[in-house]
């Protein structure tokens, strides 16, 4: 049984909410409270298995009862916003709380003309249920906004032969549930002078996409801003995929954003991507996948394989979910299965020598 504390400081929300969960006899709704104060009291007493969390409570911010919540219990959390809140704020308070998925909450007001949005938002909660604490602890661990000194891996440029032979090489990045916290720690240990582009498809609710590329954008070594259609693919810059339209690269290397229906439920789908990057680049490209839920990217990282490219995957022990990386393990599509701390290493050989 999942036991799940609803916050949120609208009655009619709350109701909303249990209202969905309740279909489901796998899930038992422990408590709700209206406030910061009784939700991180509800926490230490109830031990709930997940906390669905409003992002502005009526005294203080969700994203502060989020980061209270991990000193005290470490917890799964969802948090619930609206669109006009993604515009306000800061991607520091999105994403670096500890918070493992956000959700809009007019798609959940529509849940009973769309059963479909029911029934993905309580498989969303059975499986982030399952994230244990010491996950949980490495997720929400602050991160510095900026490298302040060189690491074993050496943060230096990174000076490639003049030859050109390198020029064309390309990273693809897919990523899902844990997967912001996660590009921050990869992006940041890249090194100026890097000489690929990197292209990303990251799961999230519309409107959030923007912020998350401010969050993740190194003034002083790589540059992340969201791809725009028919766009330059420039060494150093990361491009994430914008909302609903899939990331693609055409024959002049440069970026196409196709509006093509979803695939396995995705737009942007991990396994678009990886496919272009495949047929355009072959064993020039670098496929990787890291956490997040699900299945995609698998069935791309085993064609980007078969057209002679290099694939990584998280491994599980750094994964806050280990459903993607765990796919294209088990589809034969990975050729490294690294922990998150190695993954730049890796990115850095590729660029130098190919891996």
């Amino acid at each position: 049984m999942v036991e799940v504390l609803i916050v949120d400081d609208l009655k009619s929300a709350r109701e909303m909410i249990r209202d969905i969960l309740v279909s489901d006899p796998h899930i038992h709704i422990c408590g709700m409270a209206d406030n910061g104060n009784e939700a991180v009291e509800m926490v230490k007493r109830l031990q709930p298995h997940l906390i669905i969390l409003d992002s502005h409570l009526k005294q203080t911010s969700g994203y502060e009862v989020a980061e209270e919540i991990m000193q005290v219990r470490p917890t799964p959390i969802i948090m619930v916003t609206t669109a006009s809140d993604a515009l306000v704020d800061t991607p520091e308070r999105m994403f670096g709380c500890g918070v493992l998925d956000v959700i809009e909450k007019r798609d959940l007001y529509r849940w009973r003309t769309r059963p479909d949005v029911a029934a993905g938002f309580i498989r969303k909660i059975k499986l982030l249920s399952k994230v244990n604490r010491t996950s949980i602890k490495k997720h929400c661990e602050k991160t510095e906004t900026r490298p302040k000194t060189a690491d074993p891996i050496n943060r230096g440029s990174l000076n490639i032969n003049a030859s050109g032979k390198d020029e064309n090489r390309i990273i693809a990045i897919v990523s899902s549930t844990g997967g912001p916290n996660a590009l921050f720690k990869v992006l940041r240990e890249l090194p100026s002078g890097f000489p690929a582009p990197i292209l990303i498809v990251q799961h999230m609710s519309p409107g959030f996409i923007h912020g998350l590329a401010e969050w993740l954008n190194h003034e002083d070594h790589i540059r992340v801003r969201v791809a725009e259609n028919k766009g330059t693919l420039l060494p150093g810059e990361a491009l994430l995929a914008p909302d609903n339209a899939h990331l693609t690269v055409d024959e002049n290397h440069r970026i196409k954003l196709v509006d093509t229906p979803p695939v396995g439920g995705h737009r942007p789908s991990g396994n678009t991507l990886l496919k272009s990057i495949g047929e355009c680049y072959g064993r020039q490209a670098l496929g990787i996948i890291l956490t997040g839920m699900g299945h995609d990217g698998a069935e791309g990282m085993a064609s980007l394989k078969t057209a002679g490219g290099k694939t990584i995957a998280q491994d599980q022990n750094t994964s806050v979910i280990f459903g993607m990386p765990k796919s294209a393990i088990n589809l034969g599509a990975v050729d490294l299965v690294l922990p998150l701390s190695q993954i730049a290493s890796a990115i850095i050989r590729f660029a130098k020598t190919g891996l």
